[in-house]
């Protein structure tokens, strides 16, 4: 059954009735509830008995064709070097029995249950496997389209020096890659600026934007940070570039970090961290303070890296706010825009890809990280318990 109305959901401490347009895929109409709202039932529409309001999930950081959920328990290996970690990923993705198209779509079905409507997935390619994983991705993009919207970056995990992958890359970004992406232009490829300006040049061939995993420390990060952002300048690509992870941001001094946030505010160069609990991340409230875009993305969700993560992004949000120390009313609140798209107050005409959770408020949710009662992408329910109940929702 599809709905068309549904009655008392708390938003900003008060209960309204939203109306969802489903051709169109939004919020056609938000009015305060009134007394004859509690417990309407009809085609179409349902009560959400005071259930809160939040914008659907943005994951920016994922990787489809890497994790092992739902494949038999992987054993993992120490960390001993980074050549051989890559080495032992890309045996135990060999050894899989299911296709990355098949994982892909197991993992987009959980990141839809739990109401992340849009991911950027970086996508491993180099000269051995060529562009196969993109190929399934680009398939599984075509499914979900509607439901899923999904960015896709270029990835070559292995090194784009250090494994010969600039054709192979020009081959991916043919295909239908969105973003060039990147590894540690020092510690992997062993040549910093050749490396980066590698990167742009294929950034400007195809007119793609650049997402860099950057695990580089101390000095030596920050020095592929700076150049990373005046090539970002000196291509245009201010707004189309990020840095991932970005260690190095949070092992330098204060003054150190400031001087590269302002350089990145500068030439519009994001930054997206995976909240490791493990090591130092960026200076989030710094880089907020000097007016840099910061997101979230859940990096490693039960693969060769590591056996941990669950997709559930409003969580990480949560993980992000206790390490921070996030614990006032307007800290709280300044995490949904570092995993959310959509405002906390629906306006007419926003998309209708939104949640609802028991929560007393906003900030009680991201703190909380409750189990999603319902989840919707444009309209559609796709996730929680609602979706649980109903047959035929979503296929």
């Amino acid at each position: 059954m599809s709905i068309t109305q549904i009655n008392r959901i708390r938003i900003n401490d008060r209960l309204f009735d939203i109306t969802l347009d489903l051709e169109k895929g939004i919020i056609s109409h938000i009015t305060p509830s009134h007394p004859a709202s509690g417990g309407a039932v009809g085609a179409g529409i349902r009560d959400a008995e005071g259930l809160h309001y939040l914008p659907a999930m943005t994951d920016m950081h994922i990787h489809l064709d890497k994790h092992f959920l739902g494949e038999p328990w992987k054993p993992l290996q120490p960390f001993i070097t980074l050549p051989g970690q890559l080495k032992f990923e890309k045996s135990m993705l060999a050894s899989l029995p299911t296709t990355v198209a098949e994982r892909a779509r197991r993992l987009i079905d959980l990141l839809l249950r739990q109401g992340t409507t849009k991911i950027r997935t970086h996508v491993d390619v180099d000269p051995q496997i060529g562009i196969s994983h993109l190929e399934n991705v680009l398939q599984v993009r075509e499914e979900y389209r509607g439901v899923m919207e999904i960015e896709i970056v270029a990835f070559p995990q292995q090194g784009l020096l250090r494994s010969d992958s600039m054709q192979v890359m020009k081959d991916a970004l043919r295909a239908g890659a969105e973003y060039v992406g990147g590894v540690d232009p020092a510690g992997l490829d062993r040549q910093v600026d050749r490396s980066l300006e590698a990167t742009f040049e294929l950034s400007a061939e195809f007119n793609a934007g650049v997402d860099l995993h950057l695990h580089d420390s101390g000095h030596l990060g920050l020095y592929t940070i700076s150049r990373f952002a005046e090539l970002t300048a000196q291509a245009g690509k201010g707004g189309r570039a990020a840095v991932s992870h970005a260690y190095c941001l949070g092992q330098v001094t204060e003054t150190e970090s400031r001087e590269l946030a302002q350089q990145l505010k500068a030439n519009d160069v994001a930054i997206i961290t995976s909240v490791p609990l493990d090591r130092p991340m960026p200076r989030v409230d710094q880089l907020i303070a000097e007016g840099v875009r910061v997101y979230v993305g859940s990096d490693n969700i039960l693969d060769a890296w590591s056996p941990f993560g669950n997709g559930d992004l409003l969580a990480r949000g949560a993980k992000l706010a206790e390490k921070l120390g996030w614990i006032l009313d307007d800290a709280l609140l300044q995490t949904y825009p570092l995993i959310a798209a959509g405002s906390l107050t629906p306006q007419v005409g926003d998309p209708a890809s939104f949640m609802l959770v028991p929560a007393v408020n906003a900030k009680h949710a991201i703190a909380s990280a409750p189990l999603r009662e319902a989840a919707f992408s444009r309209g559609k329910l796709i996730g929680g318990k609602w979706a649980e109940a109903a047959t035929g929702v979503f296929a």
